[in-house]
């Protein structure tokens, strides 16, 4: 699966002789807009599928490039699973997503999703970059319409 390969290689290039770089992720002003966020539990397990926009920016440092991706599995606390691109951007850029074991708070259990975006430099092809950001939401199949919100990517980190 390249979601695997996607999360090996960024725990395998923090031990090489690269130069991995964090960035301040309040620093930029990148956000990502989720739309048709659904999201439901079952006996089976819990699952969910939205999609996922981000704006290219290709001023800021480092640029970012725009991106559309349809997200969607199974299982808090499971591994990253990919998301399926559904632009005609010519990056490299591969999206995954995530849902985080979920803690009861107030009597509910919010859906926490992580999702990540990891592409070559757009300047420099021999350095890549992944943002990493959260949102909490909630279990709403058959209760509630599909939700829309935001993720502002809240870990950026990069090896050259």
């Amino acid at each position: 699966m390249r979601a695997g390969i996607f999360i090996t290689a960024l725990v395998g290039a923090s031990s090489t002789s690269a130069a991995v770089m964090r960035i301040l992720a309040e620093s930029l002003q990148y956000n990502w807009e989720v739309t048709g966020w659904n999201a439901g539990c079952s006996l089976a397990g819990c699952f969910y599928d939205f999609n996922i926009t981000g704006a290219a920016n290709l001023t800021s440092r480092p640029p970012t490039p725009g991106f559309k991706a349809y997200c969607s599995g199974e299982g808090e606390g499971s591994p990253y699973r990919l998301c399926d691109r559904l632009d005609d951007e010519d990056t490299d850029a591969i999206v995954v997503a995530k849902l985080l074991p979920g803690k009861l708070a107030n009597g509910t259990r919010p859906a926490t999703i992580q999702v990540s975006l990891k592409y070559t430099d757009l300047d420099t092809p021999t350095t890549w970059w992944n943002f990493t950001g959260h949102a909490s939401s909630f279990y709403n199949q058959f209760v509630a319409p599909s939700q829309n919100f935001t993720i502002t990517p809240d870990e950026i980190t990069g090896v050259a």
